[in-house]
């Protein structure tokens, strides 16, 4: 048996490619992940301080703060897009076409 899992393919670990780009799920889980751990974290650690101090309002700072920190990684993690290779930045407008010349009133 141990010989027929080489018939069927590659069944190992998939090598590691660098130059592999995230696809926009990855992303969207990324950043999805990141948003509700940083608030179920940090306002777990708000809830406990509550309990601990008999206050009611450190889970709300908890959460606020863990919401904060969350935004401010997303930003850092993703926030700057690499450009496209062979993208041109000037003469055209933002959906890439050619801005048309302008001319003097009248004529074309």
């Amino acid at each position: 048996m141990a010989g027929d899992s080489s018939s069927r393919g590659n069944s190992g670990p998939r090598p590691a490619d660098p130059a592999r780009q995230p696809s926009g799920a990855d992303i969207g889980w990324g950043i999805t992940g990141t948003m509700l751990s940083g608030i179920i974290v940090w306002g777990g650690v708000g809830l406990l301080l509550d309990r601990w101090w008999g206050t009611s309002f450190v889970a709300l700072i908890g959460v606020l703060l863990g919401l904060t920190v969350a935004i401010y990684l997303v930003v850092v993690k993703y926030g700057a897009v690499p450009p496209a290779e062979g993208a041109r930045g000037t003469g055209s407008s933002q959906a890439g076409r050619r801005r048309p010349t302008r001319t003097q009133k009248g004529q074309r």
